[in-house]
């Protein structure tokens, strides 16, 4: 049975340890001249700290500071290689995070740097400590950019297409409580444009509340058709504040809406559950996790001869498709909840949005 999470990951959450112990050091600016700060005093201090301390260990996602550990772990590995004490390694000088940086170039992807700078620039943000990274870093770093192997670098992913998840509506078993679930998520991250974190849980018999949404988020048709909106709760770009996903009629098999229908139908889930769930041999509703819906997909895709495709694809997929079809660019940002034209670093199919953009076409 699934069962309301709303707790975080303690031990993610363990390796912020300490908090703000020192107050800034840096002069402060006044009409009058330049005078010394000086420490604000609270009622209680105490309480302040706490607060602090709960409010900056949600600054990051869970995800991302898992990779931050993982780095950070990375920075004390080179430092006991090269035989820095404790007491010089952080707060970091800046030659320090140069020849840490520096250390595997021609090897790693300058993504990879930057990553691991990160790290250990949000322990200096937790930690009130002046961060000494500059210019010099700043270049170091794109010098590792541009001496990164080839082999760092990774392939274009390929977006999913609308023909794929209509081969999923195809052979997918139209009586089975899970592939009704699997075709109702595929056609709805592909024609909303939205990643498979923001709709499907990490596991399957708990889920937190306010992440993915409920089937009370799935909006009443605003169509004669049936189209209508999926309110995300919580998104890659506005966290908690959530966004709206719309979803419109299709005259396809991987229609959303027509997929969506028949998974409530066959899976019958109460309003307060995950919309994206499905019933189990002993008929509990159990949440469809990404890796179960991806290796489903991949099952079918794989018989054609596809490789295996990620949940990013999805999103770049819906993208794309609806360049194909002629639909404004701008309209296509909006609906994809797409922040300023980040979007079009994930055209694909070049060789047919260009003409069909720009083309002179003869009367």
């Amino acid at each position: 049975m699934l069962d309301n999470s709303r707790t975080g990951n303690p031990t993610i959450r363990s390796i912020i340890s300490r908090v703000l112990q020192q107050t800034s050091k840096k002069p402060t600016i006044f009409a009058g001249g330049i005078q010394k700060p000086k420490s604000a005093k609270l009622r209680n201090a105490k309480q302040a700290k706490e607060r602090i301390d709960y409010a900056i260990q949600h600054a990051w996602a869970d995800s991302t500071l898992e990779k931050y550990a993982s780095s950070l772990k990375a920075f004390h590995t080179f430092c006991d290689s090269e035989g820095v004490d404790q007491a010089q390694r952080l707060p970091a000088s800046e030659f320090l995070l140069c020849s840490f940086s520096a250390s595997r170039a021609g090897e790693i992807a300058g993504g990879t740097a930057r990553a691991a700078v990160a790290a250990v620039k949000a322990w200096h943000i937790i930690e009130g400590e002046d961060w000494q990274g500059g210019i010099r870093l700043r270049y170091v770093l794109r010098g590792v950019e541009n001496l990164a192997p080839e082999s760092s670098k990774r392939d274009i992913r390929p977006p999913v297409t609308a023909s794929m998840v209509d081969l999923l509506a195809e052979h997918l078993d139209k009586s089975s409580p899970l592939d009704t679930a699997v075709l109702a998520a595929a056609s709805s991250a592909l024609w909303g444009q939205i990643r498979l974190g923001e709709i499907l849980s990490d596991t399957q018999g708990k889920f937190k509340a306010g992440r993915i949404p409920m089937v009370a988020d799935l909006r009443p048709p605003s169509t004669s058709a049936g189209s209508r909106a999926l309110h995300l709760p919580w998104t890659k770009t506005k966290g908690k504040r959530g966004e709206d996903a719309m979803l419109v009629k299709q005259n396809t098999p991987s229609d959303p809406i027509s997929a969506l229908e028949s998974h409530l139908t066959t899976n019958s889930i109460p309003s307060n559950l995950p919309l994206f769930s499905y019933r189990n041999a002993q008929n509990s509703l159990i949440c469809l996790t990404r890796k179960r819906f991806l290796q489903r997909c991949n099952e079918i895709w794989g018989r054609y001869g596809y490789p295996a495709f990620t949940g990013h694809s999805f999103r770049i997929g819906g993208t794309t498709e609806l360049l194909l079809a002629g639909v404004h660019p701008d309209v296509v940002q909006a609906m994809g909840r797409w922040q300023s034209e980040a979007f079009k670093i994930y055209w694909r199919r070049l060789d047919l949005l260009a003409p069909l953009h720009w083309e002179f076409k003869a009367v």
